[in-house]
Formats: C-alpha cells, sequence, structure tokens
C-alpha cells in the first residue's frame, strides 16, 4: 500500500474516531455565569476542548502546524486525558515528526494501556518508515483487541506489513481474518481474489471475485477482469454470463468495448475448434 493511501486510511480513521463538532454558541451571559460555576479543573477542560477543536479543525484543512500547537495547549491543560496525546501523535504523525508521535502515542497508551486506536496509530508510523516488524507488533495489538472498534481495518493493515516481510502465509491469512470480521470488505476480498490469481489458483481466485461481486454487484471493471480470468480457466460459458451482463447493463463505453473485444475472441477461438474437429473427423 502506498504511503498516500496509508494516510488516506489514517485520516478516514482519525475523523470518524474524533469527528468536528459543530455546537451553537451560548449567549455572552450565559457563557459569564457558567464560566463562574466551573471548578479550576472543570476550567482547565473547558479549555482544553477548545484547543482540541481548533486543533481537529486545522488537520481538517492540513495545517499541521496550527493543529500541533493547539493540540499541545490542549495537553498542557489536560495532561492525563490521553485522547489528547493521540490527537497531538495524530497530528506529528501527519507532518512526519515521526519521533515526537511516537513519543505522543506511548504517553497516551501509559494513561489508557488498552487504547486500541494508538495502537493502530503505531503500527501505521512504524510500517511509514520502513519498520515492518514493529508495525506487524502493532497492527496485531490492535487487530487482537476486543474492545477496538476498527479490527478488520488493522488485520488488513498487517497483512499489508507481512506482504512487505515476504510473509505471504501471514498475508493471506490477516486478510481473510479481516474478511471473516466484516465479509463486506471490498480492498480485501479483492487483494485476495488478485493474489490466488496470481498464484494460478484461478478456483480460490474466483471465489473471492464471486464474494466480491455479491456486495458490489455494479463494479462492472471487477466483472471484467473476472470474466477474462474465467477465459484464461477455459470456463468459457461462465464467461459468456458475465460479458452479457457487462454489455447489457454497463454504462461506461470502455468497459463495454473491452466486452465485445473479450465476446469476439471467443467466438473466433470456438469457431476454430470446431473446424479443428471438424478437420479431424474421418470422411465416410
Amino acid at each position: 500500500m502506498s504511503k498516500k493511501l496509508t494516510l488516506i486510511l489514517l485520516g478516514s480513521l482519525f475523523f470518524t474516531s474524533c469527528g468536528l463538532v459543530k455546537e451553537r454558541p451560548s449567549s455572552p451571559q450565559l457563557e459569564q455565569r457558567n464560566a463562574q460555576n466551573l471548578t479550576p479543573q472543570q476550567a482547565k477542560e473547558r479549555a482544553a476542548d477548545f484547543f482540541t477543536k481548533l486543533g481537529l479543525a486545522a488537520m481538517a484543512q492540513d495545517n499541521y502546524a496550527k493543529a500541533i500547537a493547539n493540540f499541545k495547549r490542549a495537553a498542557e491543560l489536560t495532561p492525563n486525558d490521553p485522547v489528547v496525546w493521540k490527537n497531538l501523535g495524530e497530528a506529528y504523525l501527519f507532518a512526519k515528526f515521526y519521533k515526537k508521535a511516537e513519543e505522543s502515542f506511548l504517553r497516551a497508551l501509559k494513561l489508557k494501556p488498552d487504547y486500541g486506536e494508538v495502537m493502530f496509530d503505531l503500527g501505521l508510523l512504524y510500517y511509514q518508515k520502513g519498520q515492518y516488524k514493529k508495525a506487524v507488533e502493532w497492527f496485531k495489538k490492535a487487530a487482537n483487541l476486543d474492545t477496538y472498534e476498527d479490527r478488520p481495518h488493522a488485520f488488513y493493515m498487517l497483512a499489508q506489513a507481512y506482504k512487505q516481510l515476504g510473509d505471504e502465509k501471514n498475508y493471506v491469512k490477516a486478510l481473510q481474518r479481516a474478511i471473516d470480521l466484516y465479509p463486506a470488505y471490498k480492498e480485501a476480498l479483492l487483494e485476495l481474489a488478485r493474489y490466488f490469481k496470481q498464484k494460478g489458483n484461478y478456483s480460490s481466485a474466483e471465489s473471492f471475485y464471486r464474494l466480491y461481486l455479491l456486495h458490489y454487484p455494479q463494479d462492472y471493471a471487477v466483472k471484467l477482469e473476472l470474466a477474462q480470468m474465467l477465459i484464461e480457466a477455459h470456463k468459457i460459458n461462465d464467461a459468456k454470463f458475465l460479458l452479457k451482463d457487462i454489455i447489457e447493463n454497463c454504462q461506461e463505453p470502455t468497459l463495454v468495448e473491452r466486452a465485445y473485444k473479450l465476446v469476439n475472441r471467443i467466438l473466433v477461438e470456438e469457431a476454430q475448434q470446431k473446424l479443428k474437429r471438424l478437420q479431424q473427423k474421418p470422411y465416410p
């Protein structure tokens, strides 16, 4: 997986868990009255929340320097809040300050040892640094943590780390585990289908292509990919069925054109085989 895609996946996870909260502003009189009723600790927590929201807004604008500055202010105010250190670590990670990101994540884990999001973040950090054995260690911890909500994604990234290490057996097992937890996992299904196709294991490849299309029946590009493989596997009738579906229902002209070319290829090959059989047939 490219670093760009890894960052996108991290961004998706980050904003899912720490989404921006829009609040209706209170009147000045109400704010003043509320502030007067706050204990010193509550005042700190409110200020930390304010800086956290500023940090999240800065992250949404890819302004990592501003995000780091605001998350640091929040951490100064509430140093025992693991979420604050996670936020700061993720901002450092986006900015590629890996050492500071690592320190922030480890600080968060010290405060909350079962913090699955941070375990996953550490896996991403080491993956981006090319330290794949360390990445495996942390992705595995996140993936096997029952309280971590995004375990399928942790198994998927664990598979990518195994792939980088050349460990195909565990690569396949991790992808399969991701699918077990989330049967509609688009990337994992397609990746396993293509893996087995490359290995020449057409039976297993077809199974994963079919599972993929069960969940994403309108993906005609993948249907065309499966049809091409079925032709290679000499399952011509199955390939014809898929090509017919593409020609009749797909709205993408390029895919339809490619489907017609495959149909013509099948017809030519069938005609040649028929002619060959006739030539081999003895005259009466």
